[in-house]
């Protein structure tokens, strides 16, 4: 028998990643990266930022059945209650995982500044 850290170990491990690759071959009602572009200009009407013009932001979205993807323990049980009570409304939440950053460029006056903005681009989901 596996003790409960090897359980957890094992489940870790093989747990899907619900990154672009894998949402993009895989069409899923379940949470997964939805792909989303924002145009800072046209989108946002922020006409400050000089490069880049727009970036892949992305999003999370879909459901999250028992087990899909459960992030912890807590949420396993969320899940599970879902699912044997289903009109309740608590239930585990589709969220961002890992989250990278974007660099831009912008000027005060005439002088070029560059920044990084942290937790810009959505890379992997979770149920939460």
């Amino acid at each position: 028998r596996a003790t409960p850290s090897q359980s957890q170990h094992k489940t870790h491990r093989s747990r899907r990643a619900l990154d672009a690759a894998y949402c993009s071959r895989n069409v899923q009602d379940n949470c997964c990266l939805r792909s989303l572009y924002i145009d800072f200009k046209k989108d946002l009407g922020w006409r400050w930022i000089h490069e880049p013009k727009g970036y892949e932001a992305n999003f999370c979205a879909g459901a999250c059945p028992y087990l899909w993807s459960a992030d912890t323990q807590h949420s396993k049980v969320l899940g599970l209650y879902n699912t044997i009570n289903p009109e309740a409304s608590a239930s585990p939440c589709c969220v961002s995982q890992d989250l990278e950053p974007l660099t831009i460029l912008y000027y005060i006056g005439k002088t070029p500044k560059i920044e990084q903005l942290s937790n810009m681009k959505v890379k992997s989901c979770k149920c939460s």
